[in-house]
């Protein structure tokens, strides 16, 4: 356990590397050591800014002293390649999702930081959205019953920063990690559409249906709904909840109902108006939870809330969607 401020470096300086840099710059128990990416324009705007090295050689950079840990941020393709020198020159390491583009790479870098005794954090961000750590706790307290559905819905307008993932392993992922968090399980069976609409290189839209046992998951994503939407929506045995992730709102309602015999002797369950609360929560920036989260790791030894099997096996279950479908 130390309390010595964790010397920190971002990989790739595209928007999620802009954004780590910016909350690492506040968060007390940390310091930004160093910068790498391929854009000197950049590198001289943020090192500046940040008052830190640029580097746009890897290796260079990763032997700056002082930097003990990094975020890699820079596209999936060049995941594993770069978080294995990572650890192997000792570093500990976050990994924006998904984890790596295969899954046998995923499986080495987990051996590998095992091994070297390497935190390895992926970035699931929607872990550390307080809305969804709320929603864990009502379903953990049985106020709506039991699940029986999760529907997410994630659209929006095609990203022009994203090079080289389908919106299956960039958005789909986010979705199929939280309801493996949510529903404690993955799931025993997968199927499914998706196309390209707009873009003829790689798909852009998706629905998704997951089968937990008796229980169900449904996910909707596409880069060509013109404004940008990121629901969810859980239907359980006594009530149903919904979640928007950007406005970190939750709304519950708990059914209210009895059960009685009709004038044949049926069975029929009467509905009354359901009892609407909006939760209240302390609004926080998941991403500044995420890598406060990651620092303590490394400070007290803990073990990461999202590790390199959880994100293996989220980038398991999108690439098995991905086969399905074809």
């Amino acid at each position: 356990m130390s309390d010595k401020p964790v010397g920190i470096g971002i990989i790739g300086l595209g928007n999620m590397g802009k954004n780590h840099i910016r909350n690492y710059a506040r968060i007390d128990t940390c310091k930004v050591i160093g910068i790498c990416d391929v854009q000197d324009d950049v590198l001289e705007q943020f090192s500046k800014e940040y008052d830190c090295k640029g580097f746009k050689d890897l290796t260079k950079f990763l032997n700056t002293p002082g930097l003990d840990a990094v975020s890699i941020t820079s596209p999936t393709r060049t995941h594993y390649t770069i978080a294995k020198q990572a650890i192997l020159s000792g570093k500990h390491v976050l990994i924006e999702k998904p984890i790596c583009d295969n899954v046998d790479h995923a499986q080495e870098l987990i051996e590998l930081a095992e091994k070297h005794n390497r935190k390895l954090l992926v970035g699931h961000i929607e872990r550390f959205n307080p809305a969804v750590l709320k929603l864990k706790e009502i379903l953990a307290s049985g106020t709506i019953g039991k699940p029986t559905s999760l529907i997410a819905k994630r659209v929006g307008a095609f990203p022009a920063q994203i090079k080289d993932a389908n919106v299956i392993i960039d958005l789909a992922v986010h979705d199929i990690d939280i309801f493996s968090y949510l529903l404690d399980q993955t799931p025993t069976e997968i199927t499914g559409n998706a196309g390209r609409a707009l873009n003829s290189n790689r798909e852009d839209y998706a629905q998704i249906f997951l089968k937990y046992g008796d229980q169900s998951g449904i996910i909707q994503v596409n880069w060509i709904t013109p404004i940008r939407i990121r629901n969810l929506s859980i239907t359980g045995t006594k009530g149903y909840v919904e979640l928007n992730y950007m406005t970190q709102s939750l709304m519950l309602y708990e059914s209210n109902y009895s059960s009685d015999f009709d004038s044949f002797g049926d069975f029929i369950i009467k509905f009354g108006e359901p009892n609407k609360q909006e939760v209240i929560l302390e609004k926080q920036e998941p991403l500044k939870l995420e890598l406060s989260h990651f620092i303590e790791c490394i400070q007290q030894d803990k073990t990461p809330l999202i590790t390199g099997l959880q994100g293996k096996k989220a980038l398991e279950i999108a690439l098995e969607v991905i086969k399905k479908i074809y």
